[in-house]
């Protein structure tokens, strides 16, 4: 992999953070707080949800909500990536309201901090400056295990020191107030998803028993399982070919996984995605299952979105065997058109 301009080699002297990171501050301390509530709720609540299902067991009602939830969770988070992200697509303040509810309820950080770590990985991926990537440390360090980089990529980067700074890669979000209000309600939006919902329907379908089930397993359980399986596509999908296939060569580690694309309804194929990174649909074989993308184009059919971005290897439906590099719209980050 080459290395970005502006960046030490990982084998000289002390690398160079690119800009938009930030050391030390209320945004790091925030990122702290934020990870420690928010981990520290789902890994007990997990925990408990365990101990509970061995102990008292759970019905139907509880199996069932967590799969609704979990579906409903990867939608949002596909809404969060193809839309918040990359602009994939347009809609009008009413569809991006709903987007911004379903992205904020997958319960993984805010729409700011969600788009800005995601940008930022986009513009230094598998490089120094990488948020979650398995080669390289959050300091810009590499990783001499293969096994300890791919920990980091899964989910020790949330307690890295340095984080993104949103004004540097997300302002546009900043300047949304949709966005903005249901990152500033966070909060509320996690515990409507992992505990009002679940806790509601099942008392309506099975009493307490089934109300308490429901909330560790189908919320707050769902919840953990959920974050790990997007974290696939930062370790997983960013294997240099360990896992996958690569059907692009893109100049990082990205690949596509078929496991992990069918748990997050599409965002496995990780290699066609950082070729093309604003396409809203990224399957280019007919074994490639973009559940996300279907959606999305679904939505389109139906006029709740308009102008949505299709790759010309999307577009004809064909399949490219031949590396290209990427042209300089697809290496946009911003998102902003």
């Amino acid at each position: 992999m080459t290395e970005i301009q502006g960046v030490a080699s990982a084998d000289g002297a002390e690398p160079k953070m690119p800009p938009g990171v930030l050391l030390e501050g209320p945004q790091v301390d925030a990122k702290f707080l934020d990870s420690y509530i928010a981990f520290g709720i789902m890994v007990s609540g997990s925990i408990a949800a365990l101990v509970w299902t061995f102990t008292q067991g759970i019905g139907w009602v509880e199996v069932s909500v967590f799969l609704g939830t979990f579906v409903l969770s990867t939608i949002g988070i596909g809404f969060m990536h193809r839309y918040f992200v990359h602009r994939s697509f347009r809609c009008g303040p009413v569809m991006r309201t709903l987007l911004a509810a379903m992205a904020t309820m997958a319960v993984q950080g805010s729409v700011l901090k969600w788009v800005s770590n995601h940008r930022r990985h986009h513009l230094h991926s598998d490089k120094p400056g990488d948020v979650h990537s398995p080669y390289y440390d959050g300091a810009g360090n590499r990783y001499l295990s293969f096994a300890k980089g791919m920990s980091h990529a899964q989910g020790g980067w949330v307690w890295d020191r340095e984080t993104t700074d949103a004004a540097y890669y997300a302002k546009d979000i900043l300047a949304d107030p949709i966005a903005m209000f249901f990152t500033r309600t966070r909060w509320y939006w996690y515990a409507l998803s992992a505990v009002i919902i679940p806790g509601v329907i099942g008392y309506g379908f099975g009493g307490v028993h089934a109300m308490i089930g429901c909330v560790l397993f189908a919320g707050l359980l769902r919840s953990y399982l959920m974050t790990m399986a997007t974290s696939l596509v930062n370790s997983v999908c960013h294997s240099d070919g360990r896992y996958g296939y690569r059907r692009f060569e893109t100049n990082d580690g990205t690949t596509n996984e078929l496991v992990t694309t069918f748990l997050t309804f599409g965002e496995g194929l990780h290699n066609n995605h950082h070729r093309f990174p604003r396409d809203a649909y990224l399957s280019h074989a007919w074994y490639e299952i973009d559940i996300n993308g279907l959606i999305i184009l679904g939505l389109g059919k139906l006029g709740l979105v308009h102008d949505i971005f299709l790759s010309p290897v999307s577009a004809a439906g064909a399949v490219s065997k031949t590396p290209v590099e990427p042209a300089a719209e697809d290496l946009d980050v911003s998102g902003v058109r």
